[in-house]
């Protein structure tokens, strides 16, 4: 009798134990399954937009030179744009720093460095021009200067085709390309269409900047077409156009705001 009393106990101690520890049918039903969040529409197109990219042609070298974050200009060219009363240093002054403070130094060929800059406008914008112009370059050790003179800019403009053949300028032109390429192969270039000569050799001119476009059209590089503005002015072709084909103080002042308005039309 002992002998089975205990072993009902036993029977009864494990049976209790056994329904402790055991989840009940109901509860485990009840528990939620946990599944990723689905992304809400608004947040896939968000992640999906694009960001914004830099207009293309002149307008995105408008966007440079006028960024609220100030500019550095970098202009390689001939002798129509190397003098203190000539287009670059015109339009620094009378353009540029209408609301920026621009800080403007001209190549100095003999001394093969840039001479002291010299600043103008007032405005918490910095602009810096490092103008690389130089009067009749020899087309075939420009590079060589062009690396001499290089600056690490945010734009290059360049400038050539006076006194320059028709026949030779595009290889001349490809040559002060690998030169720029050569210091960066990324800076953005936009090129000069240059004004026109005196009458006498207006046609050779002509055939000249002609030749510069079709250049820059196929490098893809935006123009400004200082050439027409010329042509269309109203003012004696000599009034605005030196002996040696360089633009006078009054071409020059049209040569800068014809570049300016560009720009701001741009």
């Amino acid at each position: 009798l002992g002998l089975a009393v205990l072993a009902v106990a036993t029977f009864l101690l494990v049976f209790l134990v056994f329904q402790e520890h055991r989840t009940p049918p109901s509860q485990a039903a009840s528990t939620p399954v946990m599944t990723p969040p689905t992304p809400s529409a608004s947040a896939s197109s968000a992640s999906a937009t694009p960001s914004a990219t830099a207009r293309a042609g002149l307008a995105g070298i408008a966007d440079i030179i006028d960024s609220p974050d100030g500019a550095s200009i970098l202009v390689i060219g001939d002798g129509s744009g190397n003098q203190n009363d000539e287009w670059v240093s015109v339009w620094a002054r009378d353009h540029l720093a209408e609301d920026a403070t621009v800080s403007y130094s001209a190549w100095d060929r003999d001394a093969g460095a840039y001479a002291d800059a010299v600043e103008v406008g007032s405005s918490d914008r910095e602009v810096t021009v490092w103008n690389a112009s130089v009067s009749a370059p020899d087309m075939a050790s420009e590079p060589d200067r062009i690396a001499q003179a290089w600056q690490d800019a945010d734009v290059v403009l360049l400038s050539y085709g006076h006194r320059q053949s028709a026949d030779e300028i595009t290889g001349q032109m490809d040559a002060v390309l690998a030169a720029v390429r050569a210091q960066s192969d990324s800076v953005p270039v936009a090129v000069m269409i240059q004004n026109p000569d005196r009458a006498n050799t207006e046609s050779a001119q002509r055939a000249t900047t002609e030749e510069i476009q079709k250049w820059a059209d196929a490098e893809g590089f935006p123009t400004v077409d200082i050439y027409s503005a010329f042509i269309d002015d109203p003012a004696a072709r000599n009034d605005l156009v030196e002996q040696d084909g360089s633009p006078t103080p009054q071409g020059s002042e049209l040569w800068a705001s014809t570049w300016a308005q560009a720009l701001a039309a741009a």
